[in-house]
């Protein structure tokens, strides 16, 4: 069992709960704090660097969570089945893989001396509240990244190009990672929008990777185990400041927070929308991804159905709780 990959699972760490400062205080200690001018801690820092490296990558996952009650409890229990799959029970608001799985990669890599910058942002599920910040504030330090490469995708197939409908990463760059890491990824060009879209306008190659999680953002959520660890293993195992990476794309205009007729929406995405604006993103739409947004906000006014649950089929219902 994966000890610190479910210990940051159980902390819920919504953005400026006492969770959040819980796991802050047990797992960024030692890392550089990224202040805005006002003093605000924007993100966690830490660099690993080594002679000749053929690349200056940004590595980024974010600290924050979609737990929206009781912020009162900085824990919940976390279950595994047999499967190596993750999840919680229906009291939870979310099991928080999204982001604490691409947390726990990050951690593994530093601990295995993968050259890099590792950024740890805050505010991500507010609005991207640590990297918008630090786009504004520091750009001649992001400027000097050739790509910027989060662990935040859903799913287990993903090498994002595009968020928000615009273009982040060339196809080039991602052929290239999906070929190092050989674990039958694709290119993506669906993303949605991570902390690493704040950056397209200041380096060329920002993508996105998928980190194992399914159902985010409500009790459902999920995170496949065996394929989190798998990638972790291809990461560590992967001379990365060796291989010279593609960098075809050129930094262009910020991409939109918002694009109304791509992928996955959520109740805080839909949020932003007006009625014309909703209208075309239902017309544009797979009524699967208009099933997902309308799930998410059953599940924000707490009236989530009992008649179907996603672990009837696949989860041990004697799992443990960690």
């Amino acid at each position: 069992m994966n000890h610190r990959l479910l210990d940051i699972l159980t902390i819920r760490r919504e953005h400026e709960s006492k969770g959040e400062k819980y796991f802050i205080s047990k797992y960024m200690k030692g890392f550089d704090p990224v202040k805005s001018k006002a003093g605000e801690v924007l993100a966690y820092k830490h660099v690993i660097e080594k002679k000749g490296d053929k690349n200056n990558i940004l590595w980024s996952s974010h600290i924050d969570t979609m737990h929206r009650t009781r912020p009162e409890v900085t824990k919940q229990n976390v279950y595994v089945d047999d499967f190596g799959t993750a999840f919680v029970d229906e009291a939870s608001d979310c099991l928080g893989a999204d982001n604490g799985a691409g947390v726990w990669l990050l951690l593994e890599m530093i601990a295995n001396d993968v050259a890099g910058t590792y950024v740890f942002h805050r505010g991500e599920e507010k609005g991207c509240i640590g990297s918008s910040g630090i786009a504004e504030e520091y750009p001649d330090f992001l400027k000097s990244f050739s790509h910027a490469i989060a662990f935040d995708r859903r799913d287990n197939v993903s090498v994002i190009s595009h968020q928000s409908g615009g273009r982040c990463a060339s196809d080039d760059f991602c052929n290239a990672f999906i070929n190092l890491l050989n674990m039958n990824h694709k290119i993506d060009p669906n993303g949605i929008y991570t902390d690493t879209a704040e950056y397209t306008h200041l380096i060329g190659e920002c993508s996105n990777i998928s980190i194992g999680y399914k159902d985010e953002h409500n009790s459902k959520e999920t995170l496949d185990i065996t394929y989190l660890e798998a990638l972790r293993d291809r990461m560590v195992s992967i001379e990365w400041h060796k291989i010279k990476l593609p960098t075809k794309r050129k930094p262009e205009s910020k991409t939109p927070r918002y694009n109304y007729d791509y992928d996955f929406f959520t109740y805080e995405d839909l949020m932003y929308l007006d009625h014309k604006q909703l209208v075309k993103w239902i017309k544009g739409s797979d009524p699967r991804d208009i099933a997902y947004a309308l799930e998410d906000l059953i599940a924000q006014i707490g009236y989530m159905q009992d008649s179907y649950s996603p672990y009837e089929a696949s989860h041990d219902p004697e799992a443990i709780p960690f």
